[in-house]
C-alpha cells in the first residue's frame, strides 16, 4: 500500500506521496516573484526564508502544498486538496506516452477518474533549469 495526498487542479487530479509533503498553506500568503522562471507562480515566507511556489499545473489555485525533496523545499499551487487515502501499489499503472517533460510517473483510475502521480524529482528539477 502507499499512502498519497490527493489534490485537484483546474488541469486534473493528482497525488504525491504523503511523506514528500509537510503541509498545506493558502496562496493568500504568495508574494509575487518580479520576472520569475516559466511555472513559478512566487514565493511564500517559510522560516526565515523564501520558498519557490511553483504553478506548472495551472495559475489558479487556493491553495500551496508544501513539498520537501531533500534539502530542497517547494510549493505547488493546487486548488483543493481532497484527501490523504491509501492505494494499492498493484493499482497504479505506468507513465502515460506522450510527455515532453516527463511530470507523470504513474496514472490511477479510481473511482474520482484519472489520478496522475506526479514525480517530485523532475518536479524539484524544474527549479534548477
Amino acid at each position: 500500500m502507499r499512502t498519497i495526498v490527493r489534490f485537484r487542479t483546474a488541469e486534473g487530479v493528482y497525488a504525491v506521496p504523503v511523506e514528500q509533503v509537510s503541509e498545506v498553506r493558502s496562496t493568500t500568503e504568495l508574494a509575487p516573484l518580479p520576472a520569475p522562471m516559466p511555472g513559478v507562480a512566487g514565493l511564500m515566507r517559510r522560516g526565515d526564508g523564501a520558498l519557490p511556489v511553483l504553478e506548472i499545473l495551472g495559475s489558479l489555485g487556493r491553495h500551496v502544498v508544501i513539498i520537501e525533496k531533500g534539502p530542497l523545499s517547494f510549493g505547488l499551487l493546487v486548488e483543493e486538496v481532497t484527501g490523504v487515502l491509501q492505494v494499492d501499489e498493484a493499482r497504479i499503472g505506468e507513465p502515460p506516452p506522450g510527455q515532453d517533460r516527463p511530470l507523470v510517473s504513474g496514472v490511477l483510475n479510481d473511482e474520482t477518474g484519472l489520478v496522475l502521480f506526479l514525480d517530485v524529482d523532475a518536479l524539484a528539477g524544474r527549479l534548477a533549469q
